[in-house]
């Protein structure tokens, strides 16, 4: 209720310039009824009745309240279908916040299909009508790749025409990690001082308590581990000689699941979100016993140890709960130093270089604590016996765990409600999207029986708040090539 209340305040904080004349003294009103007073509890029941009135006249900011209102299901019951067409009517006559809204509508998937586009659209009416979260979203959007391609420079110019709070916090974060641009600890703090947020006063500590030092001297240490036939250390190689030889690295190729029989050593490395920089580097021993398109699976790290059983689908392993908690040495919260990453999903390759075989596997993570997918994460595996005495560069480390997107994306991933899913094309190709169960049967949705699609992005939303919490498989025929992917459904 807290966020609610605090949404509400953000919310209506630009309602009384722009609100009708005739309307302004009602939507006051609702406002001392929605946020309350010293003397008097908020009575959203009251608010919601004022303000209906002036919104059934067409009255922007009464839509827009009625809208959010109708959103969070106070006063009223909750309708996310009502708030859109609310929100949208506030929209088309020029509201900044509702335009916000529509756009972070657009998305999330709430009251209307995921659309990156028109949410990349709303929200840039909405910054450019003077609403400064909306250009904050727009490079958080950039900053982190979610629905767009991820650009550090988009995002920082996006942050800067920003006052924002936060976007002053993440370019402080930006010159901080040096996410595109260099590393200046001076102008770090110079953002983290004018954001006046306890996530930037966090961040403060974190620099006069020297974390980041600490944790790069953690990282070298782990880079530089000698490789031993019992121990996690990867080897040295030629990393100029990677694509001489390879197990099955076309990604055409269908692996076998008992390529991953045995036990495996090696490194997890968590990278930055545009996958260039590594943040964290944690040894991880792993063991692999598959029958069919089940894999029994052990998974040790950070001293903990997960066992369960995973999917074998299109050269990827989805795991069944396998969660991995990690100290949070940035943490922007001062209740909170750790991190719960739920593992989805791992992108399997095999590449031998030099004789010697690798496991590279590209991590689909996501954590309830941010509500959001996590950063890139890569792991690198040799079988256990095989070693020798060398070390493995930053550059080269990279450039080994370096793999292909997958060619069907989807968002989010888990979902609850809709999902979007979007795919590229390289040249015309006739075309089928199918979503079925994990019994191979298809669910009560066929996206595309089959046409000629032209060169170029394509998109589909499925409709989901109807199916059962589970697994299920996307499949896009091209061709003769058939791509599939799991969706996991909350």
């Amino acid at each position: 209720m807290k966020q609610k209340l605090l949404l509400l305040s953000c919310f209506l904080s630009g309602f009384a310039n722009y609100a009708q004349n005739d309307c302004t003294e009602t939507n006051k009103q609702a406002q001392t009824y929605l946020l309350g007073t010293a003397d008097a509890k908020p009575d959203y029941t009251k608010a919601y009745a004022i303000v209906q009135n002036c919104a059934n006249q067409g009255d922007a900011s009464s839509l827009a309240i009625s809208g959010i209102m109708r959103l969070n299901g106070l006063g009223i019951e909750k309708d996310e279908n009502l708030a859109f067409e609310y929100l949208m009517k506030a929209a088309l006559q020029g509201h900044p916040s509702a335009e916000y809204n529509i756009g972070r509508f657009y998305m999330i998937g709430t009251g209307c299909d995921i659309d990156f586009d028109k949410a990349i659209y709303w929200l840039t009416l909405a910054s450019d009508h003077g609403d400064e979260q909306a250009a904050y979203s727009i490079g958080y959007m950039y900053l982190k790749g979610l629905g767009v391609p991820q650009d550090y420079k988009k995002a920082i110019s996006w942050f800067e025409i920003s006052s924002w709070p936060m976007a002053k916090h993440w370019l402080g974060n930006c010159y901080y990690f040096g996410y595109g641009v260099p590393k200046d600890e001076n102008k770090a703090i110079l953002y983290y001082t004018q954001s006046h947020t306890g996530n930037s006063e966090q961040l403060l500590k974190h620099i006069a308590q020297n974390v980041k030092e600490n944790v790069d001297t953690a990282i070298n240490n782990e880079l530089k581990e000698k490789e031993t036939p019992e121990n996690t250390g990867i080897a040295k190689e030629a990393i100029d000689k990677l694509a001489i030889e390879t197990l099955q690295q076309t990604e055409n190729r269908t692996l076998k699941s008992k390529y991953l029989n045995g036990k495996w050593k090696g490194k997890l490395i968590e990278l930055d979100w545009s996958g260039k920089q590594i943040m964290k580097v944690l040894p991880l021993n792993s063991e692999f016993s598959a029958q069919d398109n089940t894999v029994n699976y052990k998974w040790e790290i950070n001293k903990t140890t997960s066992q369960s059983i995973a999917i074998w689908e299109d050269n990827a392993l989805y795991f069944d709960k396998l969660n991995m908690v990690f100290d949070w040495p940035f943490s922007d919260r001062p209740d909170v130093n750790t991190i719960d990453w739920e593992v989805l999903s791992a992108q399997i390759e095999f590449k031998v270089i030099n004789n010697k075989t690798y496991l590279i596997g590209n991590l689909q993570t996501f954590t309830n604590q941010w509500n959001e997918p996590g950063p890139p994460m890569r792991v690198i595996l040799k079988q256990t016996g095989e070693g020798e005495e060398d070390d493995l560069t930053d550059d080269e480390l990279l450039a080994i765990s370096d793999q292909k997107d997958h060619f069907i994306v989807l968002y989010p991933n888990p979902f609850v409600e809709d999902v979007f899913i979007a795919y590229e094309l390289d040249k015309e190709a006739q075309v089928s999207v199918n979503v079925y169960d994990l019994t191979g049967n298809p669910v009560p949705a066929i996206l595309e029986p089959g046409a000629l699609q032209t060169a170029g992005k394509h998109h589909y939303t499925l409709s989901g708040g109807n199916l059962k919490a589970g697994m299920y498989i996307v499949r896009v025929g091209v061709g003769n090539e058939m791509h599939s992917r799991i969706l996991i459904k909350k």
